[in-house]
């Protein structure tokens, strides 16, 4: 069009210099004959007419485009190299299409949730389009589209070509610039291919999402692995005795995949860590593993997995790993979690022919039975020590617990239980011939409770006129239940067997615990201190036994056996109730200042063994600190007065 417009031009010229050379527009075109130009770029690209104004044209001028004139010589030059051109774009397009490309996949009607581009191939679309609004104009007249269009489009084909996915070849382009819009390719299109099975969504595409639990898992080496196992088994396990070592390996042998088994081979791992100083690198991965696949467990379709025995004892290993971490929130969440799945399965029924839990447990084994038991009680005495912390009522009521208490004997296939009775039965309690100390410990737990449970009535009422009632029969029950497990309280059970320490500790810390009671109850109604004296003398006097046994179990070189390092924070109540106790007695002047002095330095020595000195029962022992402090203070001005 533009050179037949040219053309016109020229002839008009020709017929007015017929008419005679005088005329204006003649002259000046016989003048200048070789300053006539084409139309501009954009102009000529737009295929409009252009009025050829100087500097800028009309049209450029009012839309604001950026006008010149050179593309001509490019122009010419391109179609003179329009056959090496055409011969090159025929190559590219010839390999291209040889190409193999993923098969469109049909519509993903079956996706429960809004599909999203994955951020590796975002960044490429969004180029994409850019490249596409800068390059591509919209479609004005394709009737006149020419080879020059073409020249021009295989100029930038390197460099173009190479942010595009496969499918979008120049066969795609060709097909896209002949429609009436540009389809750019969608996430799905090309970059996954077709699922299998029928199913809609690519098994790469599923990965994307979600990736294996193998390529989040944290690398522990499995001869590490296998090590801690035998350091929970060897160390720890007299501490906490409910899983069965045959079945264990036996389950980690056969089906090492599945999610309950890799969950409870973690947290076992994770036990077998905080005894092991040369393993200590390896408590963060085996606890997050842990935690990985007990989650894994609940968010599983089959709800067998989070209702096994592997699963509920994976949380049992983990809770008493966390309840000896400073931050205790996190502990009373995993508490919480095992306490909902307790109760759903009724467990505290478990002796009572519950048929929940004969649906999802092998209640028929008199092991697998037993293992049932002793996790149900660990679970109790779990809860004893957080509602101690969080001063939360206990959910475990001790009446309704249709649970007989542990059975002597390893867990092994020869097994054979002993007839134990209820924890509420102390009648047949007192007729037991023989009791583990991890059954004591769990009588001793009971006892702490029904004491806690008293100081608490007293501490949200201040007129209760039961309380000497409930104080005195305390004691005889207190009296009562230590008779039962006597035979754990003497010098060589405390030094020898590490649950009798802490059964022993914690025994001296509930009478401490009731006498303060009954000496804050004195001073405030006002009694007479006589009616305190028996109180005082009784809860100094279980202060000194826990002194004694912290004295005697003493770690000359910690070590992965000794008592501190297993009970860790489970031994923290008595030695800060010792600390009460005995600075209530250097501030009354009950007893000899010396003694009382370096009595409180040792169990504060004893508490900096068993947690961080920012830790939860350094916090609840700060005014006994505080008295050790002032009573320095007076010492050194003393001195400095004589």
């Amino acid at each position: 069009m533009l050179r037949s417009t040219a053309d016109a031009s020229d002839s008009s010229a020709g017929s007015m210099e017929d008419c005679g050379d005088d005329h204006p527009r003649f002259k000046k075109e016989r003048a200048t004959p070789t300053s006539r130009r084409l139309a501009c770029d954009i102009c000529r690209e737009r295929k409009v007419r252009c009025d050829r104004g100087v500097l800028k044209c009309g049209r450029c001028a009012r839309l604001g485009y950026d006008c010149n004139y050179q593309g001509r010589k490019r122009h010419r030059a391109a179609q003179a190299d329009m056959p090496r051109q055409l011969s090159e774009l025929q190559t590219r397009l010839a390999s291209t299409t040889t190409t193999p490309t993923a098969c469109p996949l049909p519509p993903h009607v079956g996706l429960s949730w809004p599909v999203l581009t994955p951020p590796e191939r975002q960044g490429d679309h969004g180029r994409l389009m850019q490249r596409f609004q800068s390059q591509v104009t919209p479609p004005m007249d394709r009737g006149f589209e020419g080879l020059d269009m073409l020249a021009n489009l295989t100029e930038d084909i390197p460099e173009f070509w190479g942010v595009i996915d496969s499918v979008l070849t120049p066969d795609a382009l060709s097909t896209a610039l002949a429609g009436d819009s540009i389809q750019l390719p969608t996430p799905f299109d090309g970059g996954y291919p077709p699922a299998a099975s029928g199913s809609s969504v690519s098994p790469a595409f599923e990965s994307s999402l979600f990736p294996s639990t193998h390529e989040q898992e944290e690398s522990v080496p499995p001869s590490d692995l296998a090590s801690l196992h035998h350091k929970y088994f060897g160390t720890f396990y007299p501490v906490f005795p409910i899983l069965n070592p045959s079945r264990f390996r036996r389950e980690w042998t056969h089906g090492p995949v599945s999610p309950q088994v890799r969950a409870l081979s973690y947290a076992v791992a994770l036990i077998g860590s905080t005894v092991a100083p040369e393993y200590a690198h390896l408590q963060s991965p085996c606890y997050r593993n842990a935690r990985k696949y007990i989650e894994l467990c609940e968010r599983d379709d089959d709800e067998t997995r989070i209702t096994s025995l592997n699963t509920f004892q994976a949380l049992l290993f983990v809770l008493r790993y966390e309840l000896t971490r400073k931050h205790f929130v996190r502990a009373w969440m995993t508490l919480s979690r095992a306490m909902t799945l307790a109760q759903i399965l009724k467990l505290r029924l478990v002796d009572h022919g519950c048929p929940e839990i004969g649906c999802v447990w092998d209640v028929r084994d008199p092991t697998s039975l037993e293992e049932i038991r002793r996790s149900f009680w660990s679970l109790y005495i779990f809860e004893s020590y957080g509602c101690v912390r969080t001063g939360r009522p206990f959910t475990l009521e001790n009446d309704e617990l249709c649970v007989s208490l542990p059975s002597p004997g390893e867990l092994n296939e020869a097994f054979r239980p002993s007839p134990m009775p209820f924890l509420s039965d102390p009648t047949k309690l007192a007729g037991v011939s023989y009791l583990t100390s991890y059954a004591a410990v769990i009588i001793m737990v009971k006892v702490a409770r029904l004491c806690l449970e008293h100081v608490s009535i007293l501490s949200c009422s201040a007129s209760d006129s039961g309380f000497w009632d409930r104080h005195y029969r305390l004691v005889k029950t207190i009296n009562d239940y230590t008779a039962i497990f006597q035979r754990y309280l003497t010098a060589k059970a405390v030094r020898e067997d590490v649950l009798a320490f802490a059964l022993h500790l914690n025994l001296c810390a509930t009478h401490i615990n009731l006498h303060e009671a009954a000496i804050r109850k004195v001073e405030e109604q006002d009694l007479p201190k006589l009616v305190a004296a028996e109180s005082r003398k009784s809860s100094t006097a279980a202060a000194f036994k826990i002194l004694g046994a912290i004295r005697m179990n003493w770690p000359v070189q910690r070590s992965e056996r000794d008592h501190f390092t297993l009970q860790a924070t489970f031994i923290g109540w008595p030695i800060s109730m010792g600390l009460i106790s005995l600075s209530r007695s250097l501030a009354s002047g009950d007893t000899t200042p010396i003694g009382i002095v370096d009595s409180l330095r040792l169990l504060r020595a004893a508490l900096d063994q068993v947690e961080e000195p920012d830790g939860y029962w350094h916090q609840a022992s700060d005014a006994a600190v505080t008295s050790l402090a002032q009573w320095d203070e007076q010492q050194r001005e003393s001195c400095s007065g004589e």
